[in-house]
This record gives C-alpha cells, sequence and structure tokens, in this order.
C-alpha cells in the first residue's frame, strides 16, 4: 500500500475549503443576517435546520483537515464526498432560484461552492502516482 501523500496544491485546496467551512460555520452561527443576508439566502427565525446545517458543515471542514493529514488511498473517498455535497448545495440553489424560491442574486452564495466542489472533486478522483 503506498504512503502517497496530497500533492502541496491538493492540500492547499483541502486547507483552504477546511477554513471556509470553519469560517462560515462560525460567523454563520453568530450573525447568520449579516452573512447570509448579503448573498439573499434565508436566515430568518425559526432558524434550526440552518444551525444545524451549519454546524454540519463545520463537520466537513474538520473532516478536510484530517483527510489531508492521511494519505491519499485512505482519505480520497471522504474528499470526494465532501466535493459532491458542495456541488449538490449548487443544484438545490440553483433549483430553487429557478423555482423563484429565491432572488437571482442567491447564487452569488454558491460560487465558492462551486469552485471548491469541482476541485475537492477532481482531487478525490485523481489517481494514485505510479510508484
Amino acid at each position: 500500500m503506498s504512503d502517497e501523500r496530497w500533492s502541496f496544491g491538493e492540500a492547499t485546496v483541502l486547507r483552504t475549503t477546511a477554513m471556509i467551512h470553519l469560517a462560515l460555520m462560525g460567523l454563520g452561527l453568530v450573525a447568520p443576517g449579516a452573512v447570509f443576508g448579503a448573498w439573499s439566502l434565508p436566515w430568518a427565525e425559526p432558524a434550526t435546520f440552518l444551525r444545524f446545517m451549519l454546524l454540519a458543515y463545520g463537520v466537513l471542514g474538520l473532516s478536510l483537515l484530517r483527510a489531508v493529514r492521511l494519505p491519499r488511498r485512505e482519505g480520497r473517498l471522504l474528499v470526494e464526498t465532501i466535493g459532491i455535497v458542495k456541488l449538490g448545495f449548487v443544484c438545490v440553489l440553483i433549483v430553487d432560484i429557478l423555482a423563484r424560491k429565491l432572488p437571482n442574486a442567491a447564487a452569488i452564495g454558491a460560487i465558492l461552492d462551486l469552485i471548491f466542489g469541482v476541485a475537492l472533486l477532481r482531487a478525490g478522483r485523481r489517481p494514485d502516482p505510479k510508484p
């Protein structure tokens, strides 16, 4: 079994995504109106689902910090899954915009998830280098 690590670029993307997740969790729990209101995303009370989503988002960030310390072979499924979750959020947001449940400006809230979702999915799917 290869002990191949993540490349420098991949590790940077993993850590950056993890820090964005953790920052969004912290700021979203403290000041959801300032964070989500700017992106035209719903945040009003009762916000139980929003708080749960933020907690889950933070857990994904912690998972990425853990995955970057693991060999690629052990962490790739987690990284790929988080990429798919991020792209799933983008799809849900776009469907809600098309259904006129959210304003068009809400698409701004999906830009980072789209970019990092694709990057994580590609990093997780990249084949292990041959020894």
